[in-house]
């Protein structure tokens, strides 16, 4: 193996772990080396690497509110490469010895900012192009229910990390089930489902689909890490 390469596939190693799904192992993290190789060329840090997938992923948000069915797919193809080049951010910050508590929560919120947009874009999108009539309003109901089920997961993830975190947990099983939840949520193949749907014209089916899914997600994650099932101090 080249040398130079040799750090990178090192990384991938360590990133490829428990938190990537099956389109991480099998595709973003096989792009994401060669630009991580070039992003380290260019001396950018993990943090700003972070800005770019989320701007990427705003570009796509802002692809999807165009509302017509090739915007749709430039949208999820955009939305795939944020993706892709949110695999980097920890890579260079592994490489380069630069992680910090900073940059994981910064991760984090990029990640949930996109994902509010995203689910914004598509509803506009859909609201422009539905005629009027007693359902005109419906895409953006159901686009303010999945912001606002996004904002309440990613609050209920951070009670749920931070408790971890903590080891607070007083029922190992409780324990066990929160952390497959954690696992599951971090997974970015969620990018290929709205690429997929995008392909498919099935962008209002995807928009009822994570309306309902994203609330009953928040649900049980603070049915399964409620404060009763903590041990207390």
């Amino acid at each position: 193996m080249d040398r130079a390469a040799q750090p990178v596939a090192e990384a991938h190693g360590q990133a490829t772990a428990d938190l990537d799904g099956f389109v991480d192992r099998h595709f973003n993290r096989k792009i994401s080396g060669p630009l991580t190789r070039l992003f380290l060329h260019l001396g950018l840090s993990p943090n700003t690497i972070t800005i770019l997938s989320l701007l990427i992923g705003l570009a796509a948000a802002g692809s999807f509110a165009l509302g017509t069915y090739v915007a749709g797919i430039v949208g999820g193809l955009l939305f795939q490469l944020s993706a892709i080049v949110d695999c980097c951010d920890g890579e260079v910050a592994r490489l380069t010895n630069r992680q910090s508590p900073f940059g994981a929560q910064l991760d984090i919120a990029a990640d949930n900012v996109v994902h509010m947009a995203i689910f914004a874009g598509i509803a506009w999108g859909l609201f422009l192009h539905t005629g009027s009539g007693s359902g005109s309003w419906l895409p953006l109901a159901l686009g303010g229910a999945a912001v606002l089920g996004n904002g309440f997961s990613f609050w209920m993830v951070s009670r749920a990390k931070a408790r971890r975190d903590r080891q607070a947990w007083a029922d190992p099983i409780q324990a066990a089930r929160t952390e497959f939840l954690l696992k599951n949520v971090a997974s970015r193949d969620f990018s290929v489902v709205v690429l997929l749907f995008a392909l498919l014209d099935g962008l209002p089916w995807f928009l009822w689909l994570v309306a309902i899914g994203i609330n009953v997600f928040w649900i049980i994650t603070a049915w399964v890490s409620r404060p009763a099932m903590t041990a207390r101090a």
